[in-house]
């Protein structure tokens, strides 16, 4: 297995990576010769410029499956969030590229037009070689998510494509949702604990769109758990996947709003579950499907005290209740543009602190058994000192979940290996039992590249954004300035 790549070169790697994709966007607006693409040209020289002076030699980039690495070393933001670039160079037939020192802006030029698909500029490329070197396979052994993190990406896309379709004033494409809805029931079927894990992951500049996916997954494994049909599961996971697509219709400086909302934006933002209800009608073309109520009604509240209020005091759907309860618990743990993330298991609290009033109690217990006293993907420590990453819980023994370890008593990195909290010493005590849990963000660990790679020295990309808008959870303090637009009607 070769050795791991230096913290210092991922970073060079991701910076060129998205220096690369920023620039693949120029290239598709203006022609050849135009100066925008020359000035693009001449900053992605300086950056393969850096790139190489990390190494002190040439350095090679993979792509494979949709991911991209560096050496062995799965980049798993970028394999995340730039797909687009991925299927350029896929498209382009890019399995590999390596950069030698002395890249000029020529080399980048061809390289950019490469990318748009011009087929002669490879044979321009004077130091930058496409398809030379062999990838390095990663130890298939270390991460069983590959799929799972396609597809995640893959809801990505087809939520920035949706957003765009609806902007532009097309419905969206309901076939592409059906298919990727289909496709992770099916993956979380094979392995809940997998796709729970995955949750974890969250945005640096998305936030919104990994919060959807999040809540098609969670919405699929609670509906697996609760024994729903597929054909009930696929129409929930639609639903969950585009519950908050209504949010298209907020504009972007008030979902990009940095701090405390005033009355008038929270109203904008209370009115997306009744947008997001009729852009789904338009595109499903039946204003009975499932996916429909789902998207109305997931602010509406078990008990009728949420929004938009429903006819007759109509209780929601249970696809509708199963989504309020997927929906809270993201929005809680995620940062939000007024209050840092709760951590996992206080999430689980204030579910159940709302049971019966907000949420429906029965799909609150299932939600609970479903994750766990400790959440899957929850970062604890143990009576040892040790640290690790909840994996699976215990059918039985909730508070005695399967850990996989991540670092030991001394905070050192550790060989992975996963223990079972139930299991106990001859005297009939446990051998470990959780001392707490931990907020991996304040330990500096990057949660998507130790479950993508398990690696913990992969640096977290900058978090420059907001956070989510999204409404207070029931329980929780009301964000200073927040008005209840929709009970003041």
């Amino acid at each position: 297995m070769s050795a791991p790549t230096p913290e210092f070169e991922i970073v060079k790697a991701r910076e060129f990576l998205r220096t690369l994709s920023a620039a693949r966007q120029v290239y598709a607006l203006y022609p050849n010769e135009h100066p925008k693409r020359m000035e693009t040209a001449a900053d992605l020289t300086g950056q393969i410029g850096e790139l190489c002076d990390t190494r002190g030699r040439a350095v090679v980039l993979f792509i494979s499956d949709g991911n991209f690495y560096m050496g062995a070393t799965l980049l798993a933001w970028e394999s995340l969030t730039l797909s687009r670039l991925a299927q350029s160079m896929t498209d382009a037939g890019v399995r590999s590229l390596e950069f030698r020192p002395g890249v000029t802006r020529a080399d980048a030029d061809a390289l950019l037009r490469l990318l748009m698909g011009e087929k002669g500029a490879e044979s321009e490329l004077a130091w930058i070689g496409v398809n030379r070197a062999t990838p390095v396979v990663p130890d298939a052994d270390v991460s069983g998510m590959s799929e799972l993190l396609q597809s995640y990406a893959a809801g990505l896309e087809l939520l920035r494509q949706t957003a765009a379709r609806l902007l532009a004033g097309r419905p969206a494409d309901l076939d592409a949702t059906v298919r990727l809805t289909e496709h992770l029931a099916e993956l979380i079927s094979e392995d809940p604990a997998q796709a729970l894990l995955l949750t974890t992951v969250k945005s640096y500049d998305e936030y919104t769109y990994h919060h959807m996916v999040n809540v098609c997954i969670l919405s699929l494994a609670l509906a697996r758990a609760i024994g729903l049909s597929h054909e009930q599961s696929i129409a929930l996971g639609i639903g969950g996947l585009l519950h908050d697509v209504g949010k298209v219709k907020v504009p972007r400086e008030v979902l990009q709003h940095d701090g405390l909302l005033d009355e008038e934006q929270w109203r904008l933002i209370q009115r997306h579950p009744v947008d997001g209800a009729g852009l789904v009608a338009v595109t499903t073309r039946d204003p009975l499907h499932p996916a429909v109520s789902i998207v109305l009604e997931h602010h509406a509240a078990f008990d009728g005290s949420g929004y938009p209020s429903l006819s007759s005091g109509r209780v929601p759907s249970l696809p509708s209740r199963i989504v309020s309860v997927a929906d809270c618990f993201d929005a809680i743990t995620s940062k939000r543009s007024y209050r840092k993330p709760e951590e996992r298991r206080q999430a689980l609290s204030i579910l159940q602190a709302g049971a019966g009033r907000a949420f429906d109690p029965r799909v609150v217990r299932t939600f609970v058994r479903l994750v766990g006293l400790f959440p899957v993907g929850s970062l604890v420590q143990l009576s040892s000192g040790e640290v690790g990453v909840v994996v699976r819980n215990h059918e039985r023994a909730l508070g005695r979940p399967t850990i996989r370890l991540v670092l030991d008593a001394g905070g050192n990195a550790t060989e992975t290996a996963e223990i079972d909290l139930s299991e106990k010493v001859r005297e009939g005590a446990f051998r470990w039992s959780v001392v707490r849990t931990i907020d991996p963000v304040e330990m500096g660990i990057d949660m998507l590249s130790l479950l993508a790679s398990g690696r913990l020295d992969v640096p977290m990309p900058a978090d420059e954004g907001p956070g989510l808008v999204h409404e207070p959870a029931p329980g929780e303090t009301p964000p200073p300035g927040y008005v209840d637009t929709h009970s003041a009607h």
